[in-house]
């Protein structure tokens, strides 16, 4: 079915559509569409690749009304956010950070300076994480109301171990986070977050392919676990005491809050308790569905079971 500019849609069910249609067929294509990031690789059809060529590579944008407020946050914070967003899909596939490229339009009644500010927090936080930022693009609205709006695409290496997808989880699976869940946009971790690229490395180096399935908390606990089952038979079921809430919040806000920016990943076998500083929990399980209409994503709440799949963000047209 066609959209009409009359048609009310939504973020997944245009990812949905896009991923559900005629993809590319090129060899260098290894990961499409649909994941945290695509893998590619360089060659040239007919010659050989050592895996040396292959290349992450993932955009991500903030936008200012959605995920920041620049009339409560600072541009340095606003331009740190924007990167570490990006970042933060590397540390999903178990990648390392090579560069940055960054494109913005900004409001029309910006100086120099504001416009600095930003790209000089973009910088900073795309250095401190060693993905020096290496191009990008410029515009000024036209109009006078218009908001800012940032670009990120982030170019990343592949471990020599693998690449961690978001779908390859298994049956009897356990589904682990890292760190605290809940109440991020409401204090400050949205801002002030560091993308899990340590943690993460030591997840791919320690479990090896016991480590199965990945992905980053940005939309919510509740739809990112349904995310690493879309294309599976598999049902998650998560259990609300063993969730690690953030102080002074809930299992609610650890539901639905989204934008941790924490790892949430299937494994088998042991799993450590600890990455350096930072706690991991195990949560829940994956099982096969006992019936295909079975919800994605169940929690598990003093004996109840309720559906979960959809708790959490989604972007929508008016």
């Amino acid at each position: 079915m066609m959209c009409t500019m009359q048609d009310s849609v939504t973020e997944f069910e245009i990812i949905k559509r896009i991923c559900s249609g005629k993809t590319t067929r090129d060899h260098r294509v290894l990961i499409g569409p649909g994941d945290d990031l695509a893998l590619i690789q360089a060659s040239a059809p007919g010659e050989s690749s050592s895996g040396s060529d292959r290349m992450l590579l993932g955009v991500d944008q903030l936008v200012d009304g959605i995920h920041v407020d620049l009339s409560r946050v600072s541009l340095e914070e606003a331009g740190r956010k924007a990167v570490c967003r990006s970042l933060s899909d590397v540390a999903a596939m178990a990648g390392r950070p090579v560069a940055t490229l960054v494109s913005a339009v900004v409001p029309a009644e910006w100086n120099d300076g504001q416009a600095m500010a930003l790209f000089d927090a973009m910088k900073s936080a795309a250095d401190e994480h060693h993905a020096p930022l290496v191009g990008g693009d410029l515009a000024v609205h036209h109009e006078p109301d218009g908001r800012l709006t940032c670009s990120v695409t982030v170019v990343g290496a592949p471990s020599d171990i693998g690449v961690v997808s978001r779908f390859d989880a298994e049956a009897g699976d356990g589904l682990y986070v890292t760190g605290e869940l809940g109440g991020s946009w409401r204090g400050r971790h949205h801002l002030d977050f560091t993308p899990r690229l340590a943690e993460s490395a030591m997840l791919l180096a320690i479990l090896g392919n016991r480590l199965h399935a990945m992905i980053d908390i940005s939309d919510g606990l509740g739809r990112d676990a349904a995310h690493m089952v879309e294309r599976s038979d598999l049902q998650v079921i998560i259990d609300a005491e063993s969730l690690p809430c953030r102080e002074g919040f809930g299992v609610q806000q650890a539901v639905g809050d989204g934008e941790d920016y924490e790892l949430l990943f299937a494994a088998s076998g042991d799993v450590p308790e600890g990455l350096g500083n930072c706690a991991v929990t195990r949560i829940g399980a994956f099982k096969i569905k006992d019936d295909a209409s079975d919800p994605d994503v169940l929690l598990r709440q003093n004996g109840d079971l309720s559906d979960i799949s959809r708790a959490g963000w989604e972007h929508q047209s008016r």
